[in-house]
């Protein structure tokens, strides 16, 4: 693939969807993405710069983040092949640079390939998003229940959970297991966090001998004064 970028023309048309026309084998530099606005969608034109037709059969993105829509129409010699490509930014801050490939039978080449490229800014996500639990004094979570399955006596099994402190000032959070079960299940206590700061956490959980489930509850507490939520721990004897 060449390394070169080439953008021939950009144009605004109509229907309000940028035209980049480009070479093969070329990047296509999207620019500055906002995050905050969404998927932004452009067209791309490619020409055939061949002495014979080419026949467009499949089309294959290696990243879900990228949607494009294309014609299996023959594309004759001078004529432009159309892409509509949708690059969906979502928590994707940052450079991105993603491949399109474009397969064809009989036709003067087998495979053609372009580089999309830009910058996305990113934004501060709504805790809720990731963090859709609200388990009071401004604690969310991603997880009331963490569900280990079955398991042997003395198997260990890891599982995450994503948490954030969603007050306005410094919080102090901690997670109270019940004595019984300290043993058995471990974690990292998360401790002073800043105003909208979030952490993911590991938990690892052992299954005890002579235990045929496991159901049990940890108590979250923030600045010292428990949650109206509790944590769920579940698990079972395979």
């Amino acid at each position: 693939m060449a390394g070169c970028l080439l953008l021939l023309a950009s144009c605004a048309p109509k229907d309000g969807i940028r035209t980049i026309r480009a070479t093969t084998d070329t990047e296509a530099d999207l620019g500055r993405i906002k995050e905050i606005d969404g998927p932004v969608t452009v067209r791309l034109l490619v020409r055939n710069d061949y002495p014979d037709t080419l026949h467009p059969v499949e089309l294959y993105t290696p990243c879900r983040c990228t949607k494009v829509h294309f014609s299996h129409d023959p594309v004759p010699p001078g004529a432009d092949e159309v892409l509509e490509v949708t690059y969906n930014p979502a928590y994707r801050p940052g450079p991105m640079m993603e491949q399109i490939s474009i397969y064809y039978l009989h036709s003067p080449v087998k495979v053609r390939s372009l580089v999309i490229k830009g910058e996305v800014i990113g934004y501060n996500h709504p805790i809720e998003e990731d963090r859709p639990y609200d388990f009071g004094e401004g604690l969310f979570m991603s997880h009331k229940v963490l569900g280990f399955g079955a398991l042997a006596p003395g198997q260990t099994r890891d599982v995450f959970f994503r948490h954030g402190n969603g007050n306005k000032r410094k919080a102090d959070i901690r997670f109270e297991v019940p004595q019984e079960w300290e043993p058995f299940l471990r974690l990292r206590q998360p401790g002073k966090m800043k105003a909208d700061e979030r952490d993911t956490l590991h938990v690892r959980f052992t299954m005890p001998e002579g235990v045929d489930t496991v159901d049990f509850w940890v108590q979250p507490r923030v600045n010292g004064k428990p949650t109206r939520e509790k944590i769920r721990i579940k698990a079972s004897k395979k």
